[in-house]
């Protein structure tokens, strides 16, 4: 087997991307690869959008493999041209604006997490961290007043196909950061320190049995948390990165100084992408200026 030159956790989406939607239809698969052609392609993609009407990009990315494949078999002679050729495929989504979450819904939910899962909401929420470095999070770096961030946890299949937890170091030099824990917060960090006592080298969020905690136990946990608070709005631990960004930005900080804290180096991005206007600050900016003055 050759070996893959993207992460296992990367190879293992791009194993499900090719799996469910090229390799599941029956239509394509049943055509020999001379006989395929640009309608025949075409049919496909509707297929594909129709059935997954809501992840556009995993359905971009299983264009962009069925293409480089045709276009390997290209390269070796065994057809003349690639038929993978669809324009309206090959179109980049634009990144969907994120919404800003309320304060009061973020701290109903996290009052309603069990107690071993309030470090992770806590950091996810409110100090900008992906689930994966939340989970990743081990005794020795948890400070007094800050945590570090050095990898995260994501989920791969191993040998046998089954999920597994393994970490990996952060993609960017940005992703090796320090974070102050906010005032407020202190205390759920100590206390879980406190109560959990998590070694140096041991994850700070456990299972009761002991083990790594799946990105999707988490994300059951949370949203089961989000039903019982009776919080309506959509939201994901993702969106704390929304609500620290415009915060933060509301608090005079760069979109350097906001990416530092983040791990995130692309500065269009949290512009772009994450900052959102609170409701409130038109109001609260206009009632700052006086013209008189």
């Amino acid at each position: 087997m050759i070996k893959a030159s993207v992460r296992a956790s990367t190879y293992a989406t791009y194993a499900a991307v090719v799996n469910n939607r090229v390799l599941n239809d029956d239509a394509l698969c049943a055509i020999p690869l001379d006989h395929l052609t640009v309608a025949m392609v075409g049919q496909w993609w509707e297929r594909t959008i129709t059935r997954w009407p809501d992840t556009a990009p995993r359905n971009r990315s299983a264009y962009q493999k069925l293409r480089a494949a045709v276009a390997l078999a290209v390269e070796y002679g065994h057809l003349d041209h690639n038929v993978v050729s669809l324009r309206a495929a090959r179109r980049r989504v634009k990144p969907k604006t994120k919404d800003l979450p309320d304060t009061a819904d973020m701290l109903s939910i996290l009052n309603m997490v069990p107690h071993r899962f309030r470090l992770v909401t806590v950091m996810c929420l409110f100090h900008g961290l992906r689930v994966g470095e939340a989970l990743a999070l081990k005794g020795r770096h948890i400070g007094g007043n800050s945590i570090t961030v050095e990898g995260n946890l994501v989920r791969v299949l191993d040998s046998e196909g089954r999920s597994t937890m393994i970490h990996h170091e952060p993609k960017t030099p940005a992703g090796y950061r320090t974070v102050p824990v906010l005032a407020e917060f202190v205390h759920v960090v100590q206390e879980h320190v406190s109560t959990y006592q998590p070694g140096a080298d041991g994850y700070a969020t456990t299972t009761a049995k002991g083990d790594p905690v799946m990105d999707t136990v988490y994300r059951n946990v949370f949203h089961a948390a989000q039903d019982r608070a009776g919080v309506t709005a959509r939201i994901t631990p993702h969106y704390g990165r929304n609500w620290l960004i415009t915060r933060l930005a509301e608090a005079g900080a760069t979109p350097k100084e906001i990416g530092r804290i983040l791990g995130q180096e692309d500065v269009s991005t949290i512009v772009g992408v994450y900052m959102r206007v609170r409701e409130s600050r038109p109001a609260e900016l206009m009632g700052r200026i006086n013209p008189l003055s």
